[in-house]
């Protein structure tokens, strides 16, 4: 686990979900990985799998309240679902008290999006 560490992390709720994701075979979240949106314009989720298509994102209380924050967070998610993204939005209470189910989403989520490419794969051919 340690050579999984990173400095690139927000804050230590970020790392904890983080490391709840290497826990789940098949998932291979990276901290702060720039994503291109529509208009050119960039975003920098919180954890990215970029194979599967799965954004996470580790959501506090403390910076997301306002209503300017609440627009900007509204904005990201629905670029990157338009862009072909699985996001998956986590509270600080999940994160830390919450890990057996947070990690069960997580095993969802890399299943569905397996099953999500093999299908796309087979209807390409």
């Amino acid at each position: 686990m340690l050579t999984a560490a990173s400095g690139k992390a927000a804050n230590p709720f970020e790392s904890v979900l983080r490391a709840i994701a290497l826990d789940v075979p098949g998932l291979d979240v990276r901290p702060q990985i720039g994503i291109a949106v529509s208009g050119g314009a960039r975003v920098v989720p919180d954890l990215v799998d970029a194979s599967l298509g799965i954004v996470l994102e580790a959501d506090s209380h403390e910076f997301h309240t306002g209503r300017k924050q609440l627009v900007t967070d509204c904005w990201r998610y629905d670029e990157l679902v338009l862009g072909s993204w699985d996001v998956y939005r986590f509270a600080y209470e999940q994160v830390m008290f919450q890990q057996e189910w947070v990690r069960f989403v997580l095993v969802r989520a890399g299943a569905k999006a397996r099953a999500t490419q093999q299908l796309r794969g087979a209807t390409a051919t």
